[in-house]
């Protein structure tokens, strides 16, 4: 074989290799084109299953024994018709709110209430979850309105010691059902196990949510009465605000 045939086969094999080369590369690029595809389908599956699983196919429910006018839940003591109308707006995950209810403040409103001085009522305000319409905050307070649908205010106002004292505010943790469930159970809240599981009063918890910030309320704690903000709401700050209203 002459040199010029040698050149010529060796470049006829170099092209023939080449070929081979760019089919392969073409063949790598569809895989990993339609693997891809297929991981953005799986991706956008998984977000559809949790979107509905947040919530957003849940029922809208109201609970039993809401307070009328503001969407709370009153104080298991009778008041004096004429008595001023105290409402505290908290969250359960609040540091804040963990605060007020261990401090004179909220034990003053509680002895008010009691002797029937004032008219006290608890309005959820899901604050630590933002303006979204579920999350860790919802969940918690969604036990606490289980048990108010069950037993009435008493039931609301027991768990609201127990969650309080449960300490979750302390991490803003994410506490499961069956946790919620034993704090419940505690707490003496029972036949609620499938409410909190399904979160039951999780939509309606928007509607207090809404009518708060309608009438300017924007953190928690805060504490209004007869409809006027009590700003550092000490014993004797609120002990004032009582006896002017």
């Amino acid at each position: 074989m002459t040199n010029q045939r040698r050149k010529q086969s060796a470049r006829a094999e170099a092209a023939r290799l080449e070929r081979e080369r760019a089919e392969r590369r073409k063949r790598l690029i569809l895989t990993g084109s339609i693997a891809a595809a297929a991981t953005v389908l799986v991706a956008a599956a998984a977000w559809g299953v949790s979107a509905l699983a947040s919530g957003e196919d849940r029922e809208f429910v109201a609970p039993r024994h809401v307070s009328v006018g503001t969407p709370g839940f009153a104080f298991p003591a009778k008041a004096d018709p004429a008595a001023p109308v105290v409402e505290v707006y908290a969250d359960f995950l609040c540091p804040h709110c963990a605060d007020f209810a261990d401090s004179d403040g909220e034990r003053l409103l509680k002895e008010r209430a009691e002797a029937g001085e004032i008219s006290l009522r608890f309005v959820p305000m899901t604050i630590m979850d933002g303006r979204a319409s579920d999350g860790p905050a919802h969940d918690v307070m969604n036990a606490a309105v289980c048990a108010a649908d069950v037993q009435g205010p008493e039931g609301f106002w027991a768990m609201h010691t127990a969650l309080f004292a449960a300490g979750l505010h302390e991490d803003r943790s994410a506490p499961s059902s069956t946790e919620l469930t034993a704090i419940a159970q505690d707490a003496g809240a029972q036949g609620i196990d499938a409410c909190i599981d399904e979160g039951r009063f999780v939509p309606w918890l928007s509607e207090p949510r809404d009518a708060a910030r309608d009438r300017g309320v924007t953190g928690t704690p805060t504490v209004l009465v007869d409809g006027e903000k009590v700003d550092e709401p000490t014993a004797a700050k609120l002990q004032a605000a009582i006896d002017a209203a």
